[in-house]
């Protein structure tokens, strides 16, 4: 009986092989005008999406599969002036299912219209410098790695992927449910959330607002346009502002909030903390009223003068505060 086990494996063993995602090939090319367009819709089921710039005026497709057969291809169709992309059937396999694919896609050079992405459980991945006028990129369980995104609206959602992107300016909203958010620029007016991981972003300019439940946020703020909203309920806190002209609000329920500002920023500050400590280099500024012992809070800079300067309000019920000079 063992010796039929072995037997099995070894059969098994070169189809899986032959069949696995290092064999892929150019089976499937479409070129298409895009007159009139002004959406592209792509909906994928499990496999990889890659966009990237073309050299033409022509949108092209191009499907690399395992399998060279017509049915899996994907879908083309045109309704008013969205085109519409689906990709194609999957076998049905029930055991030793090995099918692949990818679908690379070449947008045209002179197109900036609205772009639609949404993959089930397939990677989504840009090296291409995007510029359009909207961006919705969604999956529900793969990653999506992207490059630099230039667009009025831009919308990211994964479920349970990493997020990756190196930079984006529009009005942004990033949402993921399980995986780590990590932007490399923000240029825009942006929010931000994550439910159980982490959100870092290495530099950002506008107006942000962020929120997540148990992991941490970590940013630069280079100019903030607006105010600066950072909340997480379980996750540590670290902020570092250098220009802003907005209010700043950070809140965690446990963890530890650090922040760091400007030496030469004037600014309202009200810290409130449970059973954390609270260090500052500017200690001598502040006083905590006789009804409300956790309550700390003081004017930094402007001579005093409270009025028509930023407010910076820090919030924990059990993490440490601590903020210093930029």
């Amino acid at each position: 009986m063992k010796t039929n086990y072995i037997m099995l494996f070894l059969i098994i063993l070169p189809i899986m092989s032959v069949f696995s995602s290092g064999n892929l090939e150019l089976v499937n090319t479409q070129e298409m005008e895009l007159n009139n367009i002004d959406d592209i819709r792509i909906s994928y089921s499990s496999e990889k999406v890659i966009l990237l710039m073309g050299t033409t005026d022509k949108l092209i497709i191009n499907e690399y599969m395992n399998e060279n057969n017509e049915k899996f291809f994907a879908h083309i169709t045109k309704t008013g002036n969205t085109l519409i992309v689906e990709s194609g059937r999957r076998p049905f396999r029930p055991v030793f299912n090995f099918f692949n694919r990818r679908l690379e896609v070449y947008l045209p050079r002179s197109y900036g219209n609205a772009i639609n992405i949404n993959t089930k459980s397939g990677n989504i991945e840009s090296s291409a410098d995007l510029l359009c006028s909207k961006i919705n990129i969604e999956s529900s369980s793969g990653r999506i790695r992207l490059n630099s995104i230039s667009a009025d609206t831009v919308s990211v959602k994964n479920s349970s992927g990493n997020i990756n992107i190196d930079s984006i300016r529009g009005n942004v909203s990033v949402k993921s449910s399980s995986g780590d958010v990590d932007i490399g620029n923000i240029n825009g007016e942006a929010s931000i959330e994550s439910n159980s991981s982490r959100i870092v972003i290495d530099k950002f300019t506008g107006i942000l607002t962020a929120k997540s439940s148990s992991g941490r946020i970590q940013c630069t703020v280079a100019e903030a346009r607006g105010d600066i909203t950072l909340t997480t309920s379980s996750g540590n806190i670290n902020c570092s502002i250098i220009e802003t002209e907005g209010d700043i609000s950070l809140s965690s329920s446990s963890g530890t909030v650090r922040l760091n500002v400007p030496q030469n920023l004037s600014f309202n500050f009200s810290s409130r903390t449970s059973s954390g400590g609270l260090s500052t280099p500017f200690s001598d500024k502040l006083f905590s009223p006789v009804t409300d012992r956790n309550l700390t809070q003081g004017v930094i800079g402007a001579n005093g003068n409270s009025e028509d300067i930023p407010t910076v309000k820090i919030r924990t019920s059990s993490g440490s505060i601590k903020v210093d000079w930029v």
